[in-house]
């Protein structure tokens, strides 16, 4: 009995489905940015695909406004937190990192010690795309805007995928389908912005993050399911930490969207993802409705854009501080 179970032991450990992950990019330091496009303003036909109060800028704009830069070997990815910006402008200086190279399936694992903090009008973001867009594929893994404590994962497919998820403040089931009649960044009334997804652990977002020395989020996309970790910097696992990162080992994940769940496709809507970084201000996702909802940030100002362009001391906690983004593939 012995012998059999350590021979089937073996046999597992060396098929296929328990291959080990391996480095395939290692993003950090003075390395990190070579690995990205800057997009800015001009690239589109608002400034912003999302219609944001947000002037994104070029590398060497950023380099000489000190929006980009390497500390202590950490990748400082800032805004401009000094200027005072007219509400008819673009909006304020900031940055916007689309990947060169896509990726399908693998482990995406970003350590960052700082994301931009909890304040009003602000829209950070670090999420993965598949801009073939045919099929549309997105997947959300830090999001959030103005004093939001935790962060939301969202999916969003275009009206193709459902999934389920056990514990999370929407819907038990959420439907991807809700987006079947707006797929482009457009203000297209029927665009479920939400999609479809979770919200994470406490100290996952904005100032509680930084306030714990940030942590890791793990990204684990095969072809049949996707799964979210978040580890605070205290219980970050120590094959990650070794450069040994075995999902096997560490607990549940907080998001974890299955094939199995109502049919969804996964190896086709979620393939050739590119990563982007990005911290937008207002927009689509601080319309005026919410802003007006928002007793606190209604009492800063009228309107969103007249915040976050008069008061540039306020943002200057915006900004992200990676130590790496690495990405293993099986």
């Amino acid at each position: 009995m012995g012998f059999f179970s350590t021979a089937l032991l073996s046999a597992l450990l060396a098929s296929p489905s328990f291959a080990a992950y391996t480095l395939r990019r290692n993003h950090a330091g003075n390395n990190f940015t070579s690995a990205f496009e800057f997009r800015q303003a001009s690239d589109y036909e608002f400034g912003d695909p999302t219609r944001g109060f947000v002037n994104y800028v070029n590398e060497a704009t950023a380099r000489s406004k000190g929006l980009v830069k390497v500390v202590n070997n950490q990748v400082y990815l800032g805004a401009d937190f000094s200027t005072k910006v007219a509400t008819t402008a673009q909006g304020r200086d900031s940055i916007r990192l689309e990947a060169k190279e896509a990726f399908t399936n693998g482990l995406l694992i970003a350590d960052i010690a700082h994301m931009p903090g909890s304040v009003c009008g602000i829209w950070p973001a670090f999420w993965t795309f598949n801009f073939d867009e045919n099929p549309y594929g997105e997947i959300d893994i830090i999001e959030g805007v103005s004093n939001q404590a935790r962060n939301v994962v969202s999916f969003h497919t275009c009206g193709t995928c459902s999934f389920s998820f056990t514990e999370q403040e929407r819907p038990a089931s959420c439907n991807l389908g809700n987006e079947a009649n707006g797929c482009a960044d457009d203000d297209n009334a029927n665009m479920n912005y939400w999609g479809c997804g979770d919200t994470a652990p406490a100290n996952s977002f904005g100032t509680p993050f930084n306030n714990v020395q940030g942590g890791v989020y793990a990204t684990e996309i095969t072809n049949t399911f996707v799964k979210i970790w978040f580890f605070p910097r205290a219980n970050i696992p120590a094959d990650i930490k070794n450069g040994n990162p075995n999902p096997a080992n560490w607990p549940a994940p907080f998001i974890n969207a299955q094939q199995s769940q109502k049919g969804c496709d996964v190896k086709k809507y979620f393939k050739n993802q590119k990563v982007i970084i990005n911290t937008d201000f207002c927009g689509s996702n601080i319309p005026q409705e919410d802003w007006d909802r928002d007793t606190t940030c209604k009492a800063k100002a009228a309107t969103c854009a007249a915040y976050v362009g008069g008061n540039p001391a306020a943002f200057s906690e915006a900004y992200w501080l990676f130590n790496s983004l690495k990405l293993y593939q099986q």
